[in-house]
């Protein structure tokens, strides 16, 4: 039996150290973030003064714009895949986080749909997959409806659910299956059969002709339609069960804003520009810091552990850089965040390293102060939690209960997600979701 890994020992000159993206991928980077992103520019100014739920032409033409603008630049990432080169860890860093930062503006930036998506499987392999069929399916379906744009998920980190996601030219998203080879296309139309029919004897005929193999493939097949019918119901209805927790998902009609902490990352970013450091702590727990200039940039991130540590900051309690968020799918790109773009392409080549920790001592102490009940869960209640597939964050090692007068919550990874990676503030994000439907809990 292999030994369980241990976790690296924690080293504040090593925690949190500068990464970056190849520099010589700059031009590169802002080619495809102006493609992907700024590709309605054009009607900028007519979108201040109209309204795009009453002006359909409106609508239209910013749809129409934005579209043919990020399909020039799936365009593009597709070229550099399918030529012989082998991608570099930046390379496809880069690539991943301008479809991620497409497929986020489809679905509105919001979380709660991206976890419908997101199934945690390992990236794949384009290389060895249907990428061709797959791009070539993209390809028609924008000839069909022109103005629309079929984002491939395979370019993804997180749409996991469904080779294609389509945004119509008037709106309205899809998810297509994109299915080859004749057996494939057999096991589809007895699908679709069995769907209309319900006859219970297809089995058995089905099982006869196709064997184990194609027993296997039905069930994958009848998965996947599954999620994908899932995502769908969710993202129209606002309602659904998960087919693969069976866990009833449910989204609040009402829009829940939660207090971000963009002003104060804008802040130390601009300090930062001018010497070369800049720190705030939000909500007394959480601590970010900015560092650039050769001066400050090589060791700021050791400084920022040690000040962090000063503060009861423990070795367990979540750190990230602002860079890590092209890895964590999840996570919202730095391509979409709300910060200028000279910012952002300091952060992802280097010329910044923003750092960011969340107190949690500090943290459930601000919780208290404002009025929730903090409490330790009992060693039966994390242990029931771990076998659900749910594990806690544990504090300590407690799991750590927070409450108000109607409902409490467990303490977990989500939380941290929410803070670190969406600018949301600690402590409103609790509330937010202590006051708030299932679909928000971490």
């Amino acid at each position: 039996m292999s030994k369980k890994k241990s976790k690296p020992k924690y080293d504040p000159f090593k925690a949190l150290h500068p990464q970056s993206i190849n520099r010589d991928l700059e031009d590169l980077a802002k080619r495809l973030f102006e493609l992907s992103t700024k590709g309605s520019k054009p009607i900028w100014d007519e979108l201040k003064a109209g309204n795009m739920k009453e002006d359909l032409d409106l609508k239209r033409r910013f749809l129409a714009s934005s579209h043919a603008r990020m399909n020039e630049a799936q365009k593009t990432i597709v070229e550099i895949i399918q030529s012989n080169q082998t991608l570099t860890n930046s390379q496809t860093i880069l690539i991943q986080g301008i479809a991620d930062s497409m497929a986020w503006q489809l679905i509105g930036n919001q979380l709660c749909y991206a976890r419908r998506f997101y199934k945690g499987h390992k990236p794949v392999n384009l290389k060895q997959s249907n990428f061709d069929s797959v791009v070539l399916a993209a390809n028609q379906t924008t000839s069909k409806d022109p103005g629309s744009f079929a984002l491939i998920s395979d370019l993804t980190s997180f749409v996991q659910v469904g080779d294609l996601l389509t945004m119509g030219s008037l709106g309205g998203l899809t998810i297509g299956e994109v299915k080859e080879g004749r057996k494939n296309h057999e096991i589809l139309d007895f699908m679709n059969f069995f769907t209309q029919s319900g006859c219970p004897r297809a089995f058995q005929y089905f099982a006869q002709e196709h064997g184990d193999s194609g027993i296997k493939q039905l069930q994958r097949m009848f998965r996947q339609a599954e999620r994908m019918g899932h995502v769908t119901e969710v993202m129209s209805k606002g309602r659904s069960l998960d087919p693969d927790t069976n866990q009833k998902i449910s989204i609040p009609e009402e829009f829940i804003y939660i207090q971000n902490w963009d002003s104060e990352l804008n802040s130390i970013l601009e300090d930062s520009d001018s010497k070369g450091w800049a720190l705030n702590v939000i909500d007394d727990c959480l601590f970010i810091a900015s560092y650039s200039k050769d001066a400050m940039q090589g060791h700021g991130h050791g400084m920022f552990n040690m000040w962090f540590d000063q503060f009861e900051g423990t070795a367990n309690c979540p750190r990230a850089r602002l860079i890590d968020s092209m890895s964590h799918p999840l996570a919202i790109p730095i391509f979409n965040l709300n910060i200028s773009d000279e910012h952002k392409f300091d952060i992802l080549f280097g010329r910044k390293n923003v750092c960011i920790g969340l107190n949690i001592s500090a943290l459930l102490k601000k919780l208290r102060k404002v009025g929730l009940k903090v409490r330790e869960a009992t060693n039966k209640e994390a242990s029931t939690m771990d076998q659900q597939g749910f594990p806690p964050y544990r504090h300590n090692g407690k799991a750590i209960f927070i409450g108000n007068e109607q409902r409490e919550m467990l303490l977990m990874d989500g939380i941290f997600l929410r803070v670190l990676f969406h600018s949301q503030r600690p402590v409103e994000t609790i509330q937010a979701i202590l006051n708030s439907s299932p679909e928000l809990a971490p």
